[in-house]
Order: structure tokens, then C-alpha cells, then sequence
């Protein structure tokens, strides 16, 4: 079912608190929170209203579960671009050629979300957010040197109201 503006799926959704998990790297926790809080403030595409990071659900590198807990955060986002993927195919966009006939509206909206997720702007559909390379993956290279100084990477743990 379409959402009546993909800009504003909070609304349909009737959903006001959003759970995020977001990498970061800094020297503990407080400094990463600081950081976490500063992007909030400072970013422009999404404005919550309220954020409250976990500190019990939010852990280095060091922790032993911080490597399966951030492969199921990069899980997450694919299984949330795959949605998006298939909301536009059933709104018969299924080819790069049915983008030159594609009408301004909600499926140019949803193909702006979808591009947005892949160029590494944080949404409210963001499950996981790097914010170190500012992606919703994570590269060879920072897994790397989460691996070479696992103390300097956390993982923090967030819900945000609108």
C-alpha cells in the first residue's frame, strides 16, 4: 500500500518513536554520545524532537557481541532497501528505461528515498548509520580498523521521537 507522501511515512505509519543504531568512533562512550547528539542537531533531513541513547545497549568494539549486533544492523538495512526496492516495482518501475516516462509524484518520491539510503543520507527508515563514513554500510576499510582498535568504535543504541 503506498504511503500517501513518501516524505512523510511517519504519518502513515502512525509510528513517533524511531530505533537506530548508529556507529561512531571515539575514546568511550560519553565523547560517541556527544557526537551522536551533535549530528542530530546539526542534520537537516530529519528532526526528532526527542533522542535517547541506550547506554546499556551500547557497546565497543571490544564487546564481544558488538560484531553480530552490527552485522544484523547492516541486515536490517537491506532488508528495509529491499521494502523500498519492491514498493517502487509494484508501482511497475522495474527498469532503469521506465524512469524516463516516470511522473513527478509519489514514485519519483520513493525512488528519492531509495537513492538517498544508497548515497548514505540518514532517514527516518535508517536502521543502522555509520557515521564515521557516513553510510549505512560498512566498508572493508573501517572493518579494518574497528578490527586494529576495536576500543575506538562503538555502537550506540538509540530511539528518537518526531
Amino acid at each position: 500500500m503506498p504511503f500517501n507522501d513518501i516524505l512523510d511515512r511517519h504519518l502513515d505509519s502512525k509510528k513517533t518513536i524511531y530505533h537506530h543504531e548508529i556507529l561512531v568512533k571515539g575514546s568511550g562512550f560519553e565523547p560517541c554520545e556527544k557526537k551522536v547528539l551533535l549530528f542530530f542537531e546539526k542534520y537537516q533531513l530529519v528532526r526528532y524532537s526527542e533522542i535517547t541513547i541506550q547506554e546499556s545497549t551500547s557497546f565497543s568494539a571490544s564487546n564481544p557481541e558488538f560484531h553480530d549486533r552490527l552485522e544484523k544492523a547492516v541486515r536490517s538495512n537491506r532488508r528495509i532497501l529491499h521494502t523500498l526496492v519492491k514498493e517502487l516495482q509494484v508501482e511497475n518501475i522495474v527498469t532503469l528505461d521506465d524512469l524516463n516516462e516516470l511522473p513527478q509524484g509519489y514514485k519519483t518520491k520513493l525512488l528519492h528515498v531509495i537513492t538517498h539510503f544508497l548515497d548514505g543520507f540518514f532517514g527516518i527508515d535508517t536502521y543502522f548509520y555509520n557515521l564515521v563514513e557516513d553510510s549505512h554500510w560498512v566498508s572493508e576499510e573501517m572493518q579494518s580498523r574497528i578490527g586494529i582498535n576495536p576500543s575506538d568504535f562503538w555502537l550506540l543504541s538509540l530511539d528518537a521521537r518526531i
